[in-house]
């Protein structure tokens, strides 16, 4: 359900005139065929193995976009090539951004269009294409440049949740390196920030965004912004609950789309809601909805998540550990009335 392809945050745009951000052009298109053929190569285990049950007919796969797949819309060389990988047809074709199984009563989209940080209802890029491309991808670059290292878990910092505790993650990466690296990430770090909210784009979006006498979004992630880029380590953890209680709001945001879409009328007869989006998985039971018990789910992330204890006093740590989600759906007709099968786990 999206984001297979993790195009925004690609280090091929690092030295591009070109940005994510920036309106769909044919040297756009360029380098995300450039992210996705370097993806396919470096995971070539991993799509070798899908296409071998693609042909062989025992896996059938239907490809959404998300927020950090979203360019595949403007690439059409890219999409070609992500269906050679995977061992679809189709060619060109656009990829649909949702999916209805009506056996099993299943909508299935990426969950971001309720993200006004990571999707724009005219199509336009989101602040989140600027965030990643501007903070997140350029950060470890700049570490490395300023303290002339080169660690290589700088490489995941963008599977660090929160977002605003990177700063600590890469502080954390530097224990027993000497003491002024703390201030230099912190240096690093609020340079950037400044940077970005000096950036013509943000500037744009954060206007489009303003709305008078309130504390609206663009207000609450410049001041997020701020605050980060100037606080100590002793304020991370504060900094950390707040970020938190934004991030459950989106959760909320998320079910209550889902019983919006399962209201809708072309929708009756569905049951469950899937997003993906958060990289955080669960399950949220909804009420009953058009005369039936209805269910929204979060598959997570596949990916390795970094993230920060939050409960615990004292300096920040974080732990690594790779999420599983499992999560199918059955047809009315099962011989053990299952409607759906859902298994959570972690390993560190």
């Amino acid at each position: 359900m999206g984001d297979i392809f993790d195009l925004v945050r690609a280090p091929e745009w690092l030295g591009q005139a070109v940005r994510p951000y920036h309106a769909p052009s044919p040297e756009q298109a360029a380098v995300v065929l450039r992210a996705v053929e370097a993806t396919i190569a470096a995971e070539r285990r991993f799509f070798d193995a899908v296409r071998g049950k693609v042909a062989e007919g025992s896996v059938e796969i239907e490809y959404l976009l998300g927020n950090h797949d979203r360019l595949l819309a403007h690439a059409p060389a890219a999409r070609a090539a992500v269906r050679r990988a995977l061992g679809l047809r189709g060619g060109e074709d656009p990829f649909p951004t949702r999916r209805v199984f009506p056996e099993e009563g299943v909508l299935a989209y990426h969950g971001h269009s309720v993200d006004a940080v990571c999707h724009e209802p005219d199509g336009a890029a989101p602040l989140g294409d600027l965030l990643a491309s501007e903070l997140i991808v350029r950060f470890p670059v700049e570490i490395r440049r300023a303290l002339g290292v080169s660690h290589p878990s700088l490489d995941d910092i963008d599977d660090v949740r929160p977002v605003l505790a990177v700063p600590a993650w890469v502080r954390s990466l530097a224990e027993g390196e000497p003491r002024h690296v703390a201030r230099v990430v912190a240096r690093v770090w609020r340079e950037l920030i400044e940077e970005f909210l000096e950036n013509g784009y943000v500037k744009d979006w954060m206007r489009a965004h303003h709305r008078p006498l309130k504390l609206d979004l663009a207000q609450r992630v410049k001041l997020l912004l701020a605050l980060s880029a100037r606080a100590k380590q002793r304020d991370e953890p504060r900094l950390t609950q707040l970020y938190y209680l934004l991030f459950r709001l989106i959760d909320v945001r998320l079910a209550r789309a889902a019983v919006k879409e399962l209201e809708r009328r072309e929708h009756r007869g569905l049951q469950f809601v899937v997003n993906g989006h958060t990289h955080f998985a669960g399950m949220k039971p909804l009420g009953v909805i058009q005369g039936q018990s209805a269910c929204y789910f979060n598959t997570g992330t596949w990916r390795t998540l970094h993230q920060l204890g939050n409960v615990a006093r004292g300096r920040p740590s974080f732990m690594a550990y790779d999420a599983a989600a499992y999560l199918v759906f059955f047809g009315k007709g099962d011989p053990l009335g299952r409607r759906f099968e859902w298994w959570q786990g972690a390993g560190g």
